[in-house]
């Protein structure tokens, strides 16, 4: 196993990061409604717990720890039970603590050398950077934001909510997330030929060679596969969520 490479967890990605996420790098995971941000970063976060005992933490900035454990609990992940172990701790800011989590960022930091955290995911950065009213000061405080989560030392997603553009534009975001992070996956979910397909795209992955290919893939009953599905999913229905 290449010491560098934080392995993703999700089936058939790693092949496309050229063998995961580099360690300590921050990547922005982006996509519209209903494109699977959160699974894909609960995934992330769980198989590191679970199968690379790397500890995590979850930071959510718009919804409640109950909603999101309720909602992967599907798939598999005990989220209440891994964080009872102490194999990932989960955070939540209401929308009126928002602005507080640059005031907070010293305090998440020493919480994360006193646990080993070694995995971040927030999700989704875009209810903050609405917090403020201009394009400049939001691009100027996610900057902020990302620079302090590189400074956790810590291999992080950040999921942001993706503005509609043409097919053929490169998918910017809200908050301009994906112009800071190391890395950016674009997750869509389109409509062809009177269905909705999924695809996961790596648009930059820096210092790492990885795939510049649109690649199919599906939401299953054990959560996010990149590619083709393994033959033991072949027959399993996929799950909408």
């Amino acid at each position: 196993m290449d010491a560098h490479k934080a392995k993703s967890g999700i089936p058939g990605l790693d092949t496309l990061l050229g063998g995961g996420f580099s360690r300590n790098s921050v990547v922005a995971v982006a996509g519209g409604t209903g494109s699977g941000r959160t699974i894909f970063l609960s995934q992330f976060l769980a198989a590191g717990a679970v199968d690379f005992d790397e500890p995590g933490l979850f930071l959510s900035l718009d919804a409640q720890k109950e909603s999101v454990y309720s909602s992967v609990a599907s798939f598999g992940w005990d989220m209440m039970e891994l964080e009872r172990e102490q194999k990932i701790v989960f955070i939540d800011y209401p929308q009126n603590e928002l602005s507080a989590i640059a005031e907070q960022e010293g305090a998440l930091r020493d919480l994360i050398g006193t646990l080993g955290i070694k995995r971040v995911v927030i999700d989704s950065i875009s209810p903050y950077a609405l917090l403020f009213s201009t394009l400049e000061e939001r691009r100027m405080n996610t900057l902020r934001f990302v620079n302090a989560v590189r400074g956790w030392k810590v291999t992080a997603l950040i999921s942001a909510e993706t503005v509609p553009s043409p097919e053929q534009e490169i998918p910017h975001t809200i908050s301009g997330v994906e112009s800071f992070a190391d890395g950016f996956i674009h997750l869509s979910y389109l409509r062809r030929a009177g269905k909705r397909e999924r695809a996961v795209e790596i648009v930059k992955m820096r210092g790492a060679s990885h795939l510049h290919d649109i690649v199919p893939a599906q939401i299953t009953p054990h959560g996010f596969v990149v590619g083709a599905l393994p033959k033991k999913a072949k027959n399993e229905r996929p799950s909408d969520e």
